[in-house]
């Protein structure tokens, strides 16, 4: 296949937390290479993010198999050029879920093995051919404490009507989503996205637009004052908050996207990395990586293992919430993305 935007655009989120120990877990009945010498390779965001993953998944799975388990970065167009070449160095790899849906449309991973991975265990819609969903993460409103004192905004038509400068993601995912809840649309009408009435809500706050290339500068923006409010996801202000930030948040209309894990095409060592993506479903190993980073688990047995502090923090599927189509995104990604760019032109 040609390089494509759909490889091009597809950005990772990254979280900036604080804070990651370690984790000590009991691995269960399905660890079938204890002792075993060897490693594996997990392409994954790195940052916090691959730290919280070694701490709460990577570490106790090699510590328990003897598995080393080395990590390095996931880069898209590499995991292309390595299946083309039939010269794979990856097992396992991470990644946003949108993302995903497009490389398993271009025959990049192998199948889920679920006689391994116990996909009745995760919510509904969470286990794929090709990949499965690891997270909750809340595209969300948040603001500036000291620039909005009073009456922030509690929707998206509410953050589009701030005065000041607004804040979102220079990217059509998750943004045309929130243009079109401003101008109206309820949220489990969302799709399929009515591209004219987004890019018109857009074009109507265009002139106090602020776009955001990263979710590090997108926070930074909030936390400065650079804007008054925007979009951002919730683990790059959940930390900055607590340690006093001027910047505040909430979940209502928020879209939720997710993690996912999977096996790329011609994975040196399938099997190993086959168990241990079955030991990151399960509800020890995502309730210690929650604990660490406040993204919702997609096996809602984690929950029972967390306090009331923690739960509180984490975004979840419900009425106030919807989550992003990774099915539209992987059939309109093209489409949508050049009519982005021409429109960031105008």
């Amino acid at each position: 296949m040609k390089k494509s935007r759909q490889v091009e655009h597809v950005v990772s989120r990254r979280t900036a937390m604080a804070g990651v120990g370690a984790t000590a877990l009991s691995l269960g009945s399905w660890v079938h290479a204890q002792g075993t010498a060897g490693r594996i390779v997990m392409a994954n965001g790195g940052g916090k993010l691959g730290d919280a993953y070694q701490s709460s998944i990577l570490g106790p799975w090699s510590k328990s198999t003897g598995i080393e388990v080395v990590a390095t970065n996931n880069n898209p167009a590499q995991l292309k050029a390595m299946v083309e070449q039939k010269n794979m160095q990856w097992d396992l790899m991470q990644g946003p879920a949108e993302g995903f849906a497009v490389y398993a449309k271009q025959g990049l991973f192998e199948p889920i093995d679920y006689a391994v991975v116990d996909k009745s265990k995760l919510l509904p819609d969470m286990a794929h051919e090709f990949f499965v969903m690891t997270d909750f993460v809340a595209y969300h409103i948040a603001w500036n404490t000291k620039n909005l004192k009073s009456r922030p905004p509690q929707t998206w038509a509410e953050l589009f009507a701030v005065p000041g400068r607004i804040g979102l993601w220079k990217r059509p995912f998750q943004t045309l989503e929130v243009a079109l809840l401003a101008d109206g649309v309820p949220l489990n009408k969302l799709y399929p996205l009515d591209l004219d009435r987004a890019f018109a809500s857009l074009t109507k706050i265009k002139p106090k637009l602020l776009l955001w290339d990263s979710g590090a500068q997108g926070a930074q923006f909030l936390i400065d004052g650079e804007v008054d409010a925007g979009a951002i996801w919730n683990g790059r202000v959940h930390e900055p908050k607590i340690a006093g930030a001027p910047v505040d948040f909430h979940f209502n209309q928020a879209i939720l996207v997710s993690d996912a894990w999977a096996i790329p095409k011609g994975s040196p060592n399938k099997k190993r990395a086959m168990e241990l993506l079955a030991y990151a479903t399960t509800a020890d190993a995502q309730a210690a990586f929650a604990k660490i980073i406040p993204y919702g688990p997609t096996n809602p047995g984690s929950l029972a293992l967390l306090d009331d502090k923690t739960k509180a923090n984490l975004p979840k599927l419900g009425s106030q919430t919807a989550m992003l189509s990774i099915d539209y995104w992987a059939n309109n990604q093209a489409k949508a993305q050049e009519r982005f760019d021409k429109w960031l032109l105008t």
